[in-house]
């Protein structure tokens, strides 16, 4: 019974140094895209298009990371707008390396191998939680829906610092 609440306390000490997490990071980009994004999965065999609902735009914003994120929850990556926040609903090592959450079947690690040589994985760990991991010095890009008319201001780190997007 000790060996149970050890081990219980040990994994909580974890779970909450995982989750607070500090990571040194930039924005290295934010665009709007204008039409649809099409997005392909290799290693799932899928290719698709995402589409914004009638009224919204895909935005997409890339953070550089000078540290290597283990297991972060990619919704803590939130976008703050002028009328609010978004989590996003794809991500990637590049803005032509998206992949869009929904396509991710849960139990399954999407990875992607960057030019650099660095690891970018995704990780369904069940129908709300997605983790990333990355190597260090890495780029990633975050792909979000919000309203066309919605002013981007930042990007919340999941330590909850915030970084100023670029316009």
């Amino acid at each position: 019974m000790k060996r149970i609440a050890v081990a219980f306390a040990m994994s909580a000490v974890l779970a909450l140094a995982i989750a607070s997490q500090t990571l040194a990071a930039q924005v290295i980009a934010s665009q709007t895209i204008a039409d649809d994004l099409p997005f392909t999965i290799p290693s799932l065999h899928v290719k698709g298009t995402v589409r914004p609902v009638f009224g919204n735009r895909l935005q997409i914003v890339t953070i550089e990371l000078d540290e290597a994120p283990n297991d972060v929850e990619a919704s803590r990556f939130v976008l703050v707008t002028a009328d609010g926040t978004f989590e996003p609903i794809g991500a990637g090592g590049g803005a032509d390396l998206i992949v869009p959450f929904e396509y991710l079947p849960i139990g399954m690690e999407v990875g992607e191998i960057l030019a650099s040589n660095a690891i970018v994985a995704l990780t369904r760990r069940s129908g709300t939680s997605i983790t990333i991991e990355a190597g260090q010095g890495v780029r990633l890009s975050f792909l979000y829906e919000l309203p066309r008319d919605a002013s981007v201001r930042a990007i919340r780190l999941p330590d909850g610092r915030e970084l100023a997007a670029i316009r």
